[in-house]
């Protein structure tokens, strides 16, 4: 009878620890595919204030050899 109480106890617990690698798991893949997500966003956010840097230098440059009037 102890034995078989044991032995239920025992199963149980099993099933627990695996639960609990399973979800320790899942945690860690979806946070790899957040950080992955945000930092995704962020190249996109930082190669557009590069592009509208590079704009805005050109248009600075163009303006001022008009007014020199090298161009």
């Amino acid at each position: 009878m102890m034995e078989l109480e044991l032995k239920k106890l025992e199963e149980t617990i099993k099933n627990i620890h695996e639960e609990m690698f399973y979800l320790r798991e899942r945690e860690e893949e979806m946070q790899n595919r957040r950080t992955n997500s945000r930092m995704a966003w962020l190249g996109f956010l930082l190669l557009g204030i590069c592009l509208s840097v590079a704009g805005l230098q050109l248009w600075h440059l163009k303006t001022f050899f008009e007014r020199k009037k090298l161009l």
